[in-house]
């Protein structure tokens, strides 16, 4: 019997906010076992290009987040991301 495992590929993953899940699911995003490639805007003016979700979770911030395990720190508030253009969802 396996375990169910829903914790995030990086340990220091932060939630992205509701609003922008639902733009995710509007956009045609399933609700569980997705990855999405988004362009963020912060209410700071910072634009990050590849801000990588994975299932509702902020992983990375670049393209490298994609594949294994591993540890980025998420330097940023996802309360503060002001716009999300969506790029990929798979």
């Amino acid at each position: 019997m396996h375990a169910k495992n829903n914790s995030p590929r990086n340990r220091l993953a932060k939630p992205l906010p509701d609003e922008w899940r639902q733009k995710l699911i509007e956009y045609g995003a399933p609700k569980r076992k997705y990855a999405a490639v988004l362009r963020a805007t912060l209410v700071d003016g910072r634009v990050i290009e590849d801000l990588i979700v994975e299932q509702g979770w902020i992983i990375s911030l670049s393209k490298k987040g994609l594949a294994g395990i591993f540890e980025e720190r998420i330097d940023f508030d996802p309360r503060q991301i002001k716009e999300v253009e969506i790029k990929q969802v798979v």
